[in-house]
């Protein structure tokens, strides 16, 4: 099965300047996200959100209000006719070293395992780092969302930690897997 792995705060949604997400009135789709996953619905990808949020175990926000934001959330896509197979979350904290927080694959292989995942048609879509090594890291095809200008790589980045492609927003990345399927 094809999959794209999809960030939450920054490629489907407005990330908060220095600050998480805590509750649905702080979530904002960014512009064309919502076109975006219902054209990947459309082109039969599973789409599912592989997410970071410290912000649990931080203490700022439980369990149960993450879920909350991620129902409402799932509601509203599929209120567009798009899809959302599944959400993997990380509530650790950088510094417990989680092998299921990016950049470790750990989300990744467990939705790999768990949806019987064809990586070699598969991409992820993020717009962090992060993102793109544990994407990279399992194999598939990684495109960073940077809309910040240009995007220069980190001093002595290895080749194979580089995204594959760079977009301005998610709509735009979903238009190159489109048209490559």
């Amino acid at each position: 099965m094809k999959a794209v792995f999809l960030d939450r705060d920054g490629v489907i949604n407005r990330k908060l300047d220095h600050d998480y997400v805590k509750c649905w009135d702080e979530f904002e789709f960014l512009p064309q996200s919502l076109a975006a996953i219902c054209m990947l619905t459309e082109a039969e990808y599973q789409l599912i959100i592989v997410t970071n949020q410290a912000c649990i175990n931080k203490g700022i926000i439980s369990h149960s209000q993450l879920a909350e934001i991620h129902r409402r959330m799932i509601e509203k896509i599929e209120r567009t006719d798009g899809k959302i197979c599944d959400i993997y979350y990380s509530p650790h904290r950088p510094d417990e070293n989680s092998e299921y927080r990016k950049p470790k694959p750990g989300m990744l292989l467990q939705a790999v395992t768990e949806h019987n995942i064809d990586i070699s048609q598969s991409y992820l879509i993020g717009d962090s780092l992060t993102d793109i090594l544990a994407g990279r890291s399992i194999g598939c095809c990684s495109y960073l969302i940077w809309s910040g200008g240009d995007f220069e790589f980190p001093p002595n980045l290895a080749e194979d930690s580089q995204p594959n492609h760079v977009f301005e927003n998610l709509y735009q990345a979903t238009l190159s897997i489109v048209s490559e399927s």
